[in-house]
């Protein structure tokens, strides 16, 4: 009984960890084509978005460790549990 709540939250989380990378590509990928410009406010961004002289991004390894954790709790994904 509990290892079929388990493998469903191990497929719950590892989808949702796998959506927030795939979402960001998305989203990038549209900005870059300047698709996005008239539905996003920058206006309203702090400094700390506005200028780069703030250091690195911590978001690309965010967003790495996002999605392999992801696709870890999706190959250990048992769809038989009895």
């Amino acid at each position: 009984m509990y290892g079929k709540i388990i493998e469903l939250i191990k497929l719950i989380l590892g989808l949702i960890l796998l959506f927030i990378p795939v979402l960001t590509g998305i989203i990038f990928c549209l900005e870059s084509f300047k698709i996005l410009n008239r539905s996003l406010n920058y206006a309203n961004l702090s400094g700390i978005w506005r200028h780069g002289d703030t250091g690195a991004s911590n978001t690309s390894i965010f967003l790495g460790l996002c999605g392999l954790a992801g696709a870890y709790l999706l190959a250990n994904y048992k769809t038989n549990t009895q």
